[in-house]
């Protein structure tokens, strides 16, 4: 093996390198961005939902031909929602079309290139993964909470809402891409490494 005589740190960037360039490739593969989107609007919607008190997403793919679109966010008052016996035929308050490799793809990828170079065993890997993923599935809710408050005053909560305020607060902190990747950095050290771990890349 070409790494086998390499220092730790050395091999741990190389597979992080390698592997950021394999899974950004990835999307460019239709079924797979298809798939891809799909199940992070899934989880996005759940993420959502969950937190934010007056506002109810469903996350579905960009409806029609876009090279700028990928998926849609359709938002609806959360109190209307859950009056209507009709889903289908509630009209949004707002939709945001979005671009994944702008929003969603990107601190995916991050977090999956260090998780496969980190030195864990691959139960400890899927266990990382699920843990990052779900606290960047949080911080992105944040910043669609943020959105919306900026762009949909009608779905504003009433008074004082601590989780629209965090939001806030985190989108104007975390504003671009470039933030966003930092942040994931120390999300991996803390959902992967264990304090043996960081004694692997001294060696």
């Amino acid at each position: 093996m070409i790494l086998r005589n390499q220092p730790n740190i050395l091999k741990f960037l190389l597979i992080f390198f390698f592997g950021y360039i394999l899974f950004s490739l990835l999307p460019f593969i239709q079924p797979v961005r298809t798939a891809a989107i799909s199940t992070y609007n899934a989880f996005q919607q759940v993420a959502f939902n969950t937190f934010h008190p007056t506002a109810r997403t469903d996350f579905r793919n960009f409806e029609g031909n876009s090279d700028e679109y990928d998926y849609s966010v359709y938002i609806f008052r959360k109190e209307e929602w859950k009056r209507s016996s009709n889903k289908k035929m509630i009209q949004p308050a707002f939709i945001l079309n979005q671009n994944a490799r702008l929003t969603a793809f990107g601190p995916f990828i991050m977090l999956l290139s260090l998780i496969l170079a980190s030195p864990i065993t691959w139960k400890r890997k899927l266990f990382s993964l699920a843990v990052g993923a779900a606290i960047i599935y949080i911080l992105l809710a944040m910043k669609y909470t943020a959105m919306i408050d900026q762009n949909a005053e009608i779905l504003r909560p009433d008074g004082w809402s601590t989780w629209v305020k965090l939001s806030t607060l985190f989108n104007n902190a975390f504003r671009t891409q470039e933030f966003m990747a930092l942040l994931i950095i120390p999300i991996w050290a803390i959902s992967s490494l264990r304090a043996k771990d960081w004694k692997w890349f001294l060696q």
